[in-house]
């Protein structure tokens, strides 16, 4: 199998993940793959902000400046189904799974995890680490390999 190696860009990945997992349907992110920024672009977008470069500019420039893909709603319930099968305390297992038949999953899953802390803190850690899995395999698709960011 013949394939391209894979480029790396400095990324800031923290960013990129803030992107990936932005629900509202009127936000537009960019990620600049000749400086690895991740720009987002909005009515109130500033081309001062970000070296004089223009919202069509951006727009239109599919190949330096690729769109980052809207938040699926479903990575975040599979993420819930996957960590609540990870779950070995029965109770708790129980009540994540009543939480993820419920219509509002996400509110009744973080309901069922506010009273413990520690599994919350693991959900959290557990959440950033299926992100960033997705963020790299989209990064990957792409033809890059994330890279450190400098500060």
């Amino acid at each position: 199998m013949n394939q391209t190696p894979l480029r790396t860009l400095a990324v800031d990945l923290e960013e990129l993940t803030i992107a990936f997992e932005a629900e509202a349907a009127d936000l537009q992110w960019y990620l600049d793959s000749q400086t690895g920024g991740v720009i987002l672009v909005t009515r109130e977008y500033e081309p001062a902000d970000h070296d004089g470069l223009t919202a069509t500019e951006i727009e239109t420039d599919p190949v330096r400046f690729i769109v980052v893909p809207p938040a699926d709603a479903q990575h975040s319930v599979d993420d819930m189904r996957t960590f609540a099968d990870s779950v070995t305390d029965a109770q708790l297992k129980e009540s994540l799974e009543i939480a993820l038949s419920a219509a509002r999953p996400e509110k009744r899953f973080k309901a069922a995890l506010s009273w413990l802390p520690e599994q919350q803190s693991r959900w959290h850690a557990f959440r950033q680490d299926r992100c960033l899995q997705r963020v790299t395999k989209w990064l990957a698709g792409h033809g890059w390999l994330a890279g450190a960011r400098a500060a």
